[in-house]
């Protein structure tokens, strides 16, 4: 009797770690991964010489990377997975860290081909904003477009749009954007 429950009590322990693994966030694993992908992106603008793969450091932590110095849009054509989020890293190379200039403003959106929804807009600036000398991290959710297919765009903009009145910058000094690890996942 003694000898039967510790059985079953070994086996609900094991069940429940089991089940915790299967459940925790991100534990679907990998759908898309958006760099395996990089060669079939819809879209590579101004031109797909301005982009390239490579494993990037910043602040000590490597990521792959797509890299770019110069304002740019790449799209991937996508079928969204249910219960999809979009997990990457964006930065800037550490040599912009010492290279005055107004930073890069980052754009995600998706587009059903009708509409355009953003999903972030994030300015870095590592020269002028110490805090910004790191990886940003973001998971961003994608679940409103489960079984749609979309673009799926990433912008890279040389100054953030002008004040009401102003013309427009376009300060590209020290903009090496890198979009790090991006793949959506399923949880």
């Amino acid at each position: 009797m003694k000898r039967s429950w510790i059985v079953t009590a070994a086996f609900a322990i094991v069940a429940a770690v089991f089940a915790v693994w299967l459940l925790r966030p991100g534990a679907g694993g990998t759908a898309i991964d958006l760099l395996h992908e990089f060669p079939n992106a819809t879209i590579r603008k101004p031109s797909p010489e301005v982009f390239s793969i490579i494993d990037a450091s910043v602040a000590g932590v490597t990521h792959k990377a797509i890299f770019t110095s110069e304002p740019s849009r790449i799209a991937w054509q996508v079928t969204v997975p249910e219960n999809a989020w979009l997990k990457l890293s964006l930065g800037l190379k550490e040599q912009a860290w010492t290279m005055q200039g107004d930073g890069v403003l980052f754009q995600i959106g998706v587009s059903n081909h009708k509409t355009y929804e953003e999903l972030l807009r994030l300015d870095v600036n590592p020269f002028g904003e110490p805090a910004d000398r790191q990886w940003k991290d973001l998971t961003l959710d994608l679940s409103p477009y489960a079984g749609q297919n979309v673009d799926l765009i990433f912008n890279t903009y040389s100054s953030l749009p002008p004040q009401p009145g102003q013309p427009p910058k376009d300060d590209r000094n020290g903009d090496f954007a890198l979009w790090g690890d991006p793949r959506i996942v399923v949880r």
